[in-house]
């Protein structure tokens, strides 16, 4: 009786505890539904760890061949400014030989000027002068310049000069029919005859 007795008092507990135990297992259940949806996501996790850790082992592999690309560019920057230098320095001298070359083309052109001055001024002062072994061109016996501001002369070009040939040409009559200037010369013989007397 007693055994009895102590297992029905032991089912009574079990089925006392039969909620519980539910309760429980419902609980268990619900965790192994999260913990396979936390394996589901941590596994794909996983795979796009694992490609990403693809991608990178590639680029790492690619690295070599990057640094070489680097490398060359980088070379190809460097020969680009020595061009670069290189041209700034050949525009420098060319600016340089233009200006020396605009320097002695300004040179130039004022010293052109100045022998066109220098050419004008000889032909104005060759317009401005008398003919030299022209007879017949009339010239102003004057020897008035009024371009030069110089007045002219008051007296004939033959005046106080003995004209050409004076002893084979009789000096031109006055109004009264003397010489316009004195008597002629004398004979050698009388100016001789007249010392001679003197003397005695």
């Amino acid at each position: 009786m007693r055994e009895l007795f102590e297992k029905s008092v032991k089912k009574e507990k079990e089925v006392h505890a039969a909620p519980a135990m539910k309760s429980e297992l419902m609980q268990v259940h619900k965790d192994l539904k999260e913990l396979s949806a936390v394996k589901q996501d941590l596994s794909t996790q996983v795979q796009m760890m694992t490609r990403d850790l693809g991608r990178v082992t590639s680029d790492l592999q690619q690295i070599p061949a990057v640094k070489a690309e680097i490398e060359g560019l980088r070379r190809e920057l460097e020969r680009a400014r020595a061009a670069i230098e290189h041209e700034k320095k050949g525009f420098a001298e060319s600016f340089d030989h233009g200006k020396v070359m605009e320097n002695k083309l300004v040179t130039m052109a004022r010293e052109m000027e100045k022998v066109r001055a220098e050419l004008a001024n000889v032909e104005k002062r060759a317009h401005v002068a008398p003919p030299i072994g022209n007879p017949g061109v009339n010239y102003n016996a004057n020897y008035g310049n009024p371009e030069m501001g110089h007045p002219g002369y008051p007296y004939s070009v033959g005046y106080g000069m003995m004209p050409p040939n004076a002893m084979h040409y009789p000096a031109p009559a006055g109004a009264e029919g003397y010489p316009q200037y004195g008597p002629g010369p004398g004979a050698w013989g009388s100016y001789d005859q007249q010392r001679n007397q003197g003397s005695r």
